[in-house]
C-alpha cells in the first residue's frame, strides 16, 4: 500500500512540477538566411583615368547571435512566450575602379575595400570590419503543447514579430555617399589605398546615418522545453520560420534556431 501511495504521489508531483508557470532564459540564435552577392555599376562622378566604377558585394549567409525569452504556461491548452533575438553576419564589400584604356593599355581593376567600425551592440562581436548585416526581432508566440512525457513539453504555434534590419550596402547607398567618395578619390584615383583612412571615415559616417528597415511580420514556431522536477531550471530548443516584415529584398529569410535555458518556477 505504501509503495502504491508513494508511486502515485511521485507521479502527481512529477506531472505538476515538470512545467513551470513562469520562465526566463537566454539562448544562442542562428538564422540560415542568405544575403545576395552582386556587382553593380554606380555613378559618383567622372574620375580622371577611371572608365568605370562598380560596387561589389560578396554573398553572406548564416547570421549568428543571441536572444532572450520569457514564457508563461497559462493553461494546459496554451502557452505564451515573448522573445527578443539579435543576429548578424558580415560581408565583404568594395569599390572596383576600372582604369580607362589608352592605346590598348589600361582596363585594370583596382579594389577599394569598404570597412567601418561597428557601433553598439555589434562592436562586441567585431572591431574594424566589413559591413555587417543584422536582424533584430521581437516575437510574441502562442503555442499549443503536447504533454507526451512529464518532463518534456513539445509545442507548435504561431506568432507576430516586429523585425528591424540594418541597411544593406547597395547601389543606392553608394551613390548617396557619392559626393564624399568623389572628393576623396579624385586626389589620386590610381592609388586609392593612399586614402583608405578617409574612405573608412566617410563610409562609417554614412553607415551611422542610415536608417534601419522596420516592419511587422509573423512566424511559425516548433519547439520543445524540458524541466526536471524540483529543479527551477529548464532548457529549450525552437525552430522558427519568419514571413512578412520590411526586410531588404537582397536578403532571403531562412530558418531560425534557438537553443538555450533559464530559470523556471
Amino acid at each position: 500500500m505504501k509503495k502504491i501511495l508513494f508511486a502515485a504521489t511521485f507521479a502527481l508531483f512529477a506531472s505538476t512540477q515538470a512545467f513551470a508557470i513562469f520562465g526566463v532564459g537566454a539562448h544562442y540564435a542562428t538564422n540560415l538566411g542568405t544575403l545576395k552577392g552582386e556587382t553593380e555599376p554606380i555613378n559618383i562622378g567622372q574620375l580622371p583615368g577611371i572608365a568605370e566604377i562598380n560596387l561589389k558585394r560578396e554573398e553572406a549567409s548564416v547570421l549568428q547571435g543571441l536572444g532572450f525569452k520569457v514564457w508563461l504556461d497559462v493553461l494546459p491548452f496554451i502557452d505564451i512566450e515573448a522573445t527578443f533575438n539579435m543576429a548578424a553576419t558580415r560581408y565583404n564589400t568594395s569599390l572596383e575602379l576600372v582604369t580607362a584604356q589608352v592605346a590598348g593599355v589600361g582596363g585594370e581593376k583596382i579594389e577599394v575595400p569598404l570597412e567601418y567600425k561597428p557601433e553598439a551592440p555589434y562592436n562586441m562581436l567585431f572591431d574594424k570590419a566589413s559591413p555587417i548585416f543584422g536582424l533584430f526581432s521581437g516575437d510574441v508566440s502562442i503555442t499549443y503543447p503536447f504533454d507526451i512525457v512529464p518532463i518534456i513539453r513539445p509545442y507548435i504555434g504561431l506568432g507576430v514579430s516586429y523585425i528591424a534590419s540594418l541597411p544593406v550596402v547597395n547601389k543606392k547607398f553608394a551613390e548617396d555617399m557619392g559626393p564624399a567618395l568623389f572628393t576623396i578619390l579624385q586626389q589620386d584615383p590610381s592609388n586609392p589605398e593612399n586614402s583608405s583612412s578617409e574612405i573608412t571615415k566617410a563610409f562609417s559616417d554614412a553607415i551611422a546615418k542610415a536608417d534601419y528597415k522596420t516592419g511587422i511580420g509573423g512566424h511559425a514556431i516548433v519547439g520543445v522545453r524540458a524541466k526536471p522536477p524540483v529543479i527551477p531550471f529548464a532548457i529549450y530548443a525552437n525552430t522558427k520560420y519568419y514571413f512578412g516584415g520590411d526586410i531588404d529584398k537582397k536578403f532571403t529569410q531562412g530558418i531560425v534556431f534557438e537553443v538555450g535555458g533559464g530559470l523556471a518556477i
